[in-house]
């Protein structure tokens, strides 16, 4: 990893911290899909919030959401992932990712899914070159008119 690149892995969020992640998320998710506290809070505690650090910075680079999938316990789901907007095609994306792949082996997990907006096709071009494979297209996933691309990765 770059020299001024990290990950941290906050195990509880202050209220400045809070407040700092529900923008970044409404800036990432502007139309849908932000989070709010009532989220985060608990992804923290009981998943893995994980931030992509750049030294000098207050605000995390990219950040990933992670989760264990119940049904499938080798499997790990990513709800959130996203680089900052002025963070953008400088290739936080593909870094980041490289060391959440790894985080994940080590974790034992054999695979990894997340879903995506079909017309988010910088972040279906980016999946695609990891790896990922689209196993279906998930019409309403998230009500009507939000359909959403299941995508798996196996390690």
């Amino acid at each position: 990893m770059n020299d001024n690149l990290y990950l941290e892995i906050p195990d509880s969020l202050t209220p400045e911290k809070i407040k700092m992640m529900c923008a970044l998320e409404a800036d990432a998710f502007p139309e849908d899909g932000a989070i709010d506290e009532v989220l985060l809070v608990p992804v923290t505690r009981n998943g893995r919030l994980i931030w992509l650090r750049e030294a000098g910075d207050e605000r995390p680079v990219a950040v990933c959401e992670l989760l264990r999938d119940y049904k499938e316990p080798d499997m790990a789901y990513i709800f959130g992932y996203y680089v900052r907007s002025d963070k953008q095609g400088k290739g936080y994306g593909r870094i980041f990712f490289d060391y959440l792949f790894e985080m994940m082996k080590q974790d034992g997990f054999t695979k990894s899914c997340l879903t995506v907006k079909p017309s988010n096709t910088a972040a279906v071009k980016l999946y695609e070159k990891l790896g990922f494979r689209m196993e279906e297209t998930r019409v309403a996933e998230y009500g009507e008119g939000s359909d959403r691309y299941y995508m798996v990765k196996y390690f």
